[in-house]
């Protein structure tokens, strides 16, 4: 239940803080994930978009680089912070909720059911 809710804090942090800007999408870059797996680095895909000239990262980017790349050149609405670094939040990626929303239906089951 703790991590469906600092799922949810770490992204509404930059959304209702920050500010609603339009972004083109530049290109995929592979980046660092931030965890590992087995004793090897997660990659992530991640967009780079161009905000006044300067180059930022969505936080959540495409599965595939193929579908990505087809993406090359659109205007996407991106939340940013600039204390936050150089990423942003895409305005219409439900995926933080949607695994915020499994985690706390499984965390009801497991209390339901231990009891």
């Amino acid at each position: 239940m703790a991590s469906a809710v600092l799922l949810l804090y770490l992204k509404y942090r930059v959304v209702l803080g920050g500010d609603k800007c339009k972004a083109t999408i530049v290109d995929v870059a592979s980046r660092n994930g931030g965890y590992v797996v087995g004793g090897v680095q997660v990659r992530k895909k991640a967009f780079i978009v161009k905000i006044n000239n300067r180059k930022y990262y969505t936080a959540h980017g495409c599965i595939f680089e193929k579908f990505g790349k087809q993406k090359i050149g659109k205007e996407i609405t991106v939340y940013k912070k600039e204390q936050y670094g150089n990423e942003v939040f895409k305005m219409h990626d439900y995926r933080i909720e949607i695994v915020s929303l499994i985690l706390v239906i499984f965390s009801i089951f497991l209390i339901r059911y231990s009891l």
